[in-house]
């Protein structure tokens, strides 16, 4: 069994006017079943690129990507969106919960796009709102609650399509400090639990808390490596000298 995540020279570029901008310059990357790996650079590293990639949100222009050996860039719309239905769970900065509906129902809404049916996605919802500690608000809607109880919802989402990979995209950036420490301990519970995690994210101080890291800089892969190495917490500027993409 190959991993579940796997870039072979993956690059994506787009055209601004005459001037061709390469978000992602020759990546190549795996991460296993069960791994907790952190995506970390700045602005304009590339690791927003490497996320949609990652997500089925977007495809290389060259290069491939195998998610669970599948060839996500030969898929059209309709089977980018099934495979992200099946096998990937979002967790956003901004928790995208939609205000007017409860706690339940938000759970449940990728669920119902997944074509599950309306007992079971029901019950889905309960136990994946139960496991992130809120068994007792299911009928709350999402402006009762604080924001990090928000997050909460949003992993309970993301767990209850039972999903292969939990993608988590700056899933601290809109707490406190405190708050945030609390999710990101909930993320790696459900690591020790055996989900695949993988985090993005521009902050060294959270980057490490995952058990490896991959750096971004310039849209290449400058460091990818065990997340407690004195190597992993230099910083991009340091670690990338000379290495911009033109």
């Amino acid at each position: 069994m190959g991993p579940l995540i796997e870039f072979r020279h993956v690059c994506k570029t787009y055209q601004m006017g005459d001037t061709l901008i390469r978000t992602a310059n020759d990546i190549s990357m795996k991460i296993e079943r069960g791994e907790f790996v952190a995506i970390v650079g700045q602005s304009g590293s590339g690791k927003s690129i490497c996320m949609n990639i990652i997500g089925c949100l977007d495809v290389p222009t060259s290069g491939t990507y195998l998610l669970d050996g599948q060839d996500v860039g030969q898929m059209n719309k309709n089977q980018l969106a099934a495979i992200r239905n099946k096998m990937l769970g979002f967790i956003f900065q901004q928790y995208n919960l939609l205000p007017k509906l409860t706690l339940l129902e938000n759970v449940e809404v990728p669920l119902m796009y997944a074509g599950v049916p309306k007992a079971e996605r029901r019950e889905r919802a309960k136990v994946a709102l139960e496991l992130v500690g809120l068994g007792d608000k299911l009928r709350h809607k999402p402006m009762q609650l604080s924001g990090g109880q928000q997050q909460r919802v949003s992993i309970g989402r993301a767990l209850a399509g039972e999903p292969a990979v939990i993608l988590a995209d700056e899933p601290t950036g809109a707490l406190d400090s405190r708050t945030g420490r609390e999710v990101l301990a909930m993320l790696q519970e459900l690591h020790a639990a055996g989900n695949t995690v993988v985090l993005i994210t521009h902050d060294n101080s959270i980057a490490v808390q995952a058990q490896r890291i991959i750096r971004l800089e310039d849209g290449r892969v400058i460091y990818d490596g065990d997340a407690s190495a004195p190597e992993a917490v230099v910083t991009p500027n340091q670690a990338g000298k000379g290495m911009g993409v033109k």
